[in-house]
């Protein structure tokens, strides 16, 4: 080792590759130092990211939860509200619908008074009709029984009549 020690120093190239060498070396550890002290600084940040992007995580599931239970809500306030529309468009007609029951009941009643009216006079009028009807009715069975009497009368005649005809029309084939 002396020996290498002595060339080094005897010989100028030997020295200079010597220092490059050990500037080179110093360089590879600095390297290695600045390298693992970067590793070890990222890995403190991955650390610290993965436990932050852990909270992260679980404050994001809570707040899709909350969210989703607002959603629900929100869905069944919405629900509610549209049913209370629907409820009270529903009551609107139904008012509308008992205000027209109510003007139609009025004017029923009037036409049930007014109707009332005119069939007691319809009803007194059928009496004096019926009650003309019978005599009338009367008159014709009368007069039926008398034409039916003519009718006979004159059937008699006119076969008395249509025999007298022949009777006169055979004389005169006699006198001829």
């Amino acid at each position: 080792m002396n020996n290498l020690l002595e060339k080094i120093s005897t010989d100028s190239t030997f020295m200079v590759i010597g220092a490059i060498s050990i500037v080179i070396l110093i360089f590879v550890l600095l390297m290695v130092v600045v390298s693992s002290m970067r590793i070890k600084n990222y890995k403190y940040k991955y650390v610290n990211t993965k436990i932050d992007n852990q909270e992260k995580e679980t404050l994001i599931s809570e707040l899709q939860n909350e969210l989703e239970a607002i959603k629900i809500k929100n869905a069944k306030n919405e629900q509610e509200l549209q049913y209370f529309a629907q409820t009270k468009e529903k009551l609107l007609k139904t008012e509308n619908a008992f205000e027209e029951l109510n003007k139609s009941t009025n004017a029923l009643e009037l036409l049930q008074k007014e109707t009332a009216t005119k069939l007691e006079n319809t009803l007194m009028s059928l009496d004096k009709l019926t009650k003309e009807h019978d005599a009338i009715k009367l008159k014709l069975e009368s007069i039926q029984e008398d034409n039916n009497k003519m009718h006979v009368n004159n059937a008699r005649l006119l076969m008395k009549l249509e025999s007298e005809s022949r009777v006169a029309s055979e004389m005169e084939k006699r006198t001829k």
